[in-house]
Order: structure tokens, then sequence, then C-alpha cells
């Protein structure tokens, strides 16, 4: 009789160690998904400077492209430094009705955000 019940004590400790490691997995899971949310909340700021960058690239490259009229066809990408690490890179191509102006804003080498405008 005593044989059978040292079964059950195994097997419980058995079943108690699988339910255990089942939940830390788990933990593990959430946690390192809470951990990337935080490094993008973190990244946010830097990420609206970079995008406003693009965004400025895109107002100056529009700009460049109506005012100053720029040929089609020609290669006539330009890059700014706007202040402390912040830069943006203009890249135009096709033609109109199709011409497209690609503007991607960098902040600290680290952080760049794009944006595209066609017309």
């Amino acid at each position: 009789m005593t044989k059978k019940r040292k079964n059950k004590k195994g097997a419980s400790l058995l079943l108690t160690m699988l339910i255990m490691s089942a939940i830390l997995a788990i933990a593990m899971g959430i946690s390192k998904l809470s951990l990337g949310e935080i490094k993008i909340s973190r990244e946010l700021p830097q990420s609206f400077v970079a995008y406003y960058a693009a965004e400025a690239g895109i107002e100056q490259g529009l700009y460049a492209d109506l005012v100053i009229a720029i040929p089609q066809g020609t290669a006539s990408d330009f890059s700014e430094y706007l202040s402390e690490g912040v830069t943006y890179e203009v890249t135009f191509s096709g033609v109109s009705p199709s011409r497209v102006i690609s503007s991607k804003g960098i902040y600290k080498t680290n952080v760049s955000r794009a944006v595209e405008l066609t017309y």
C-alpha cells in the first residue's frame, strides 16, 4: 500500500512542476511584450521629431519642384540639416501626372520616418 502512495506523491510533484512551468512561460511572454511596448513608448517623442523633419522635407521638395521648377527626369535629390541631430533627405521620381516626392526624416541616426507625396 505504501508503494502506491509514493507514486501518487511523485505524480503530484510532477503535475505541480508542469503547472509552475506553464505559469512561468506565460509570465515571461507577457514581460517580453511589456518591455517591447515600453521601448516603443520611450522612442515616441524622437519618432515625432523624425516625422516632422520628413514633413519639412516634403514641403521643401514641393516648393523646389513647383516654384523653382526642377526639370522632371533629372537627378535633383537633396538633403538638409535642420538642427541638432535632425536632417531630412528628399528624392524625386516620375513625371507628371505621377510625380513622386519622397522624404526621410532622421533624428540622431537611430530614428527615421518617411513620407511620400504623389501629385
